[in-house]
């Protein structure tokens, strides 16, 4: 179920914004234009599926940091300065979610959001009422159960999360349940552990891990993982192609993994602990793209960060193969990459700018910012 379109309105720095994609987007410009902006905002609606809605809009911060805080023009009252939109189009479904500010004269909560809208509709009806599977206003909520009747949850809902995150007997409303898990399977990868006393540079108990961490810590149960049920003739090519004359491997200890890189004129094998920042990193990246397990769509915000200019080659290519399986969204300062990206595969290519504190998109015509 790939994403075909996502609309962003009053959410730091995007005013209002709609993004086509394809299966291979890739954002950039220069520092500040709000590349990351975008990113987190379609990172929130993989959280409210989670349920974490609230709690990933605290870690941001609070409701106030996050909301449009520039200018309108005069008389333009289709968008509420006081509400966030964040909207997704995917195959089959489409999934909207308005969030606002908590009154402050009720309570003392100031920093949480206020979920005021939320709805399902399916794909194609022009959100007809015909195709709606859920509408909610503030607490209340209507949901298309099991047996296609529109019938009102029967229970009150907590203001400042999603349906998602409330859903009791998710198997009545079957729809509704299939959009939360594809949301909640998407993959986000912004930042990986890779500090001196990181847990991926000391040995952890090892797992079946088909799935990389967010932050990358079960990195050698991913790589054994991957070597064993994964696409492994191509995770080695691509580590020849960025570490020439090099293995890399797991060494078990007692139920304990640990990675191992082995160097041509080296004269012992380095434990992951002698690694360098950006060799991890790369390493995260490489078992984070070439999962056995891949989901309908992955993120990655700024992977070039910490890499030597060296390792770029293999990480278009890297990037690019996992496209096949994988609908991805990349973020990026590096204009060398996406030419390199390029080289490898067809890429919808959306250029940013800032123009008084607002984001824009450079000569787009498929983007509707007003």
């Amino acid at each position: 179920m790939t994403i075909r379109s996502v609309t962003i309105q009053g959410f730091r720095s995007i005013h209002h914004m709609n993004l086509t994609l394809s299966r291979l987007n890739i954002v950039s410009g220069p520092n500040g234009c709000g590349k990351s902006n975008l990113y987190k905002a379609v990172r929130l609606l993989h959280e409210a599926a989670n349920g974490q809605l609230s709690q990933a809009i605290a870690n941001e911060g609070g409701i106030q940091k996050i909301m449009w805080a520039g200018g309108h023009r005069a008389g333009d009252r289709s968008k509420d300065p006081k509400r966030m939109k964040l909207a997704v189009e995917m195959e089959h479904y489409e999934y909207q979610l308005e969030i606002g500010f908590p009154e402050p004269l009720i309570t003392l909560f100031a920093l949480d959001p206020l979920v005021k809208v939320e709805g399902i509709w399916l794909s194609g009806y022009q959100r007809r009422k015909m195709s709606e599977l859920l509408e909610r206003t503030n607490q209340a909520a209507f949901l298309k159960n099991v047996d296609e009747e529109r019938i009102a949850y029967p229970m009150s809902l907590t203001p400042e999360e999603s349906v998602f995150g409330q859903l009791s007997d998710p198997h009545l409303y079957p729809e509704v349940s299939q959009v939360r898990e594809t949301m909640k399977n998407w993959r986000f990868y912004h930042e990986f552990s890779v500090s001196g006393n990181s847990p991926i540079r000391v040995p952890q108990v090892g797992i079946r891990s088909p799935v990389l961490a967010h932050d990358g810590t079960n990195l050698a149960a991913a790589f054994e993982t991957l070597r064993e049920r994964g696409n492994s003739e191509t995770l080695f090519e691509v580590l020849e192609k960025a570490f020439p004359q090099t293995q890399f491997y797991v060494q078990e200890m007692g139920g304990r993994f640990q990675m191992m890189m082995q160097k041509q004129g080296i004269l012992r094998p380095l434990e992951s602990a002698e690694f360098s920042d950006g060799t991890l990193r790369f390493l995260c990246l490489a078992v984070a793209l070439l999962s056995p397990r891949p989901p309908n769509f992955m993120a990655l915000n700024e992977p070039e960060n910490s890499l030597h200019p060296d390792l770029l080659p293999a990480l278009a290519m890297l990037i690019a193969e996992a496209s096949r399986y994988t609908q991805l969204w990349l973020t990026t300062h590096s204009n060398e990459l996406v030419e390199m990206i390029k080289h490898y595969s067809d890429v919808q290519h959306y250029q940013l700018d800032q123009v008084e504190g607002k984001t824009v998109v450079k000569g787009a015509s498929l983007i509707d910012e007003d």
